[in-house]
């Protein structure tokens, strides 16, 4: 095991890169952030000035050419994702890449093709598996406590106060298979997966209900079937910001909040008869205890900056590169999400 940092460059100085990845970088004790790279060449020397990073670049190229570079972390834009991706295997380094890790699933299978080739390790950013709320899912699934998995609904906004690149015709995000959501439903692919298991799409519609001109649609419903339920996908630009997934069990259901990471547990009406309405009355009392002594930990885990998937998708691939333990997302996990988000974007 290499006892120094190893050495990281992360490419694309863009929000997610400025927001999370580069923070969580530098709180990395086994890793050291030794270059940025963006082809806006003033953006990247902005940023490396910002974060104290040594060096910046606008040749990827060069970067590579110039660093004895251990990783490099890429936060580009999806379409540049498999070559940026390539060519830094090639040139000898390990990969962690933004979600989806490509366009399409021919991309994602030149990707692993070259990670085997030259022994590299390429790793996704699937960061909403590691976050407190989906690890206190998981947790209540494994341990049998609802039952078996019959399905899930996932609901996602992002309404264009929240997120500016919905207002910029311009923006890569209009660019993309499926415009603005090509970007966003990765999330809840994913997560349907982790769930439900391997997943087939079943239906795509959408529709456009805001006044944005240069937006063909801005609803998208999705169902989705897997090997053990039925699962359904609501992303909206209209609703409130939020990300919420709800798991139905034969036993009970869960709903989750993964933007304050709330985690209750929760059944429908049940015994109808004499005394159903204390019962109902303490069962309410218990969601509320749930919710209050949820927020709390979250609270305090936020405090001690422990919140994020990011951060834990981050450290466990430099440990990956360390130590030789599995990456936090495989690339062929990568790759079955891409085979979804394709058909899915294609029927948009």
């Amino acid at each position: 095991m290499n006892a120094n940092p190893l050495k990281v460059a992360v490419v694309g100085g863009g929000f997610i890169a400025q927001s999370v990845h580069i923070p969580c970088l530098l709180k990395c004790r086994n890793a050291k952030l030794v270059a940025v790279c963006d082809k806006n060449e003033e953006l990247a020397r902005n940023v490396a000035t910002r974060f104290r990073v040594n060096s910046s670049y606008a040749d990827f190229a060069e970067m590579l050419r110039e660093n004895k570079l251990d990783a490099v972390d890429i936060c580009t834009s999806i379409n540049t994702h498999a070559s940026l991706a390539i060519q830094a295997m090639e040139a000898g380094c390990n990969v962690l890449v933004e979600k989806p890790m490509a366009l399409n699933t021919r991309e994602a299978d030149e990707m692993i093709n070259t990670s085997r080739k030259n022994q590299a390790k390429l790793g996704v950013v699937h960061d909403m598996l590691f976050g407190l709320a989906i690890m206190k899912m998981k947790a209540i699934v494994k341990k049998g406590a609802i039952g078996r998995v019959v399905g899930i609904e996932i609901k996602q906004g992002f309404p264009p106060k929240d997120f500016p690149p919905l207002l910029d015709k311009t923006h890569w995000w209009h660019k993309l298979p499926g415009g603005v959501f090509g970007d966003t439903l990765p999330h809840p692919i994913y997560l349907a997966r982790e769930f439900l298991g391997d997943i087939e799409l079943v239906s795509v519609h959408t529709t456009k209900i805001g006044n944005l001109k240069h937006m063909r649609f801005d609803e998208v419903r999705i169902i989705l079937e897997g090997r053990s339920g039925v699962g359904i996908i609501s992303s909206s630009c209209n609703w409130p910001s939020l990300m919420m997934v709800d798991i139905f069990g034969t036993k009970m259901n869960i709903h989750g909040n993964l933007y304050n990471s709330v985690v209750i547990t929760y059944k429908g009406k049940s015994n109808m008869g004499k005394g159903s309405p204390p019962r109902r009355a303490i069962e309410n009392l218990n969601q509320i205890f749930q919710i209050l002594t949820s927020t709390a930990s979250t609270s305090a885990k936020v405090i001690l900056g422990k919140h994020g998937g990011h951060r834990i998708v981050l450290t466990r691939f430099i440990e990956s590169i360390r130590n030789g333990t599995e990456l936090p997302t495989s690339a062929e996990d990568g790759r079955k999400v891409v085979k979804i988000w394709e058909k899915i974007t294609n029927r948009m």
